[in-house]
């Protein structure tokens, strides 16, 4: 869900608390502590006809952890409710509807690059989070910064601007409120000092797992001794593994993420 389809701040604010967790019972209150005001209130705004003060706002967009754009986007939905004259609301409307088309023209977002440069591979991967957040938005639950930062548990305003620069340079499309994998290539070769960056990320993602009680996961360690010839034939038969999962990987339907980490090395 983004902000720029919505021309109503009260509209959105509800489609939002709706899509979360038991279709966001208690977040009217959590809301109103968060901005020191009361629950009534709160339920004034959004169910009645009360409108948000424009110091209020800026506390409730700080809340929902909005970027700078969403934020003066948001602000300017208020304002046009707001307005005591036809004349300023057309002027405001104006002003929604051109950062609106701003925002969704894919083209002004998507470079026409198939490949990263090497400043833009050295922010990719600096952190899993980017890789992270790209496979998460091509799975169908996935469309916008406020679901994936619940299901990573990150800030949303971190994830939206990861979202900005996967956007921006190719790695993700977005069309018609979908979220898909862009033409943008990331592979980097091994001899790459950023591949041992991109191991390290997501192994220690493994660490963090690894306390977690979930059955879906799997970690094994298992330090041996053993021929030489069955450490050869373990090796291809693990890099053989590696192929059968990139034969059935790509094709299949992006319902779920999972990460597969494998070491097998000599001490």
């Amino acid at each position: 869900m983004s902000i720029y389809q919505f021309d109503d701040y009260k509209d959105f604010f509800n489609h939002w608390v709706s899509s979360l967790p038991k279709q966001g019972h208690g977040e009217y209150r959590r809301v109103a502590l968060a901005l020191n005001v009361s629950t009534t209130m709160i339920s004034q705004v959004f169910k009645g006809d009360k409108e948000l003060s424009l110091e209020l706002t800026c506390d409730l967009c700080e809340y929902l952890n909005m970027s700078e754009d969403e934020t003066d986007y948001f602000i300017l939905l208020v304002e046009h409710r707001r307005a005591g004259s036809v004349k300023l609301q057309k002027r405001l409307g104006k002003q929604i509807k051109d950062r609106k088309e701003k925002a969704q023209k894919l083209e002004n977002r998507l470079k026409k690059e198939t490949e990263l440069t090497e400043e833009q591979r050295a922010v990719f991967y600096s952190s899993w989070i980017y890789s992270g957040v790209r496979i998460l938005a091509s799975c169908d639950d996935f469309n916008d910064a406020a679901a994936i930062a619940q299901r990573l548990n990150l800030p949303r305003n971190q994830v939206q601007r990861v979202l900005d620069f996967l956007l921006g340079n190719g790695l993700l499309t977005h069309n018609k409120g979908q979220l898909a994998l862009g033409q943008t290539k990331t592979f980097i070769g091994s001899s790459n000092l950023l591949t041992v960056k991109h191991h390290q990320n997501w192994r220690l993602q493994g660490f963090n797992r690894m306390v977690q009680d979930d059955s879906k996961n799997l970690f094994y360690t298992g330090p041996m001794s053993l021929s030489h010839e069955v450490a050869e034939k373990l090796r291809q038969e693990l890099s053989n593994l590696l192929d059968n999962v990139y034969k059935v990987v790509p094709p299949s339907a992006s319902e779920t993420t999972r990460c597969l980490n494998i070491d097998w090395f000599e001490f």
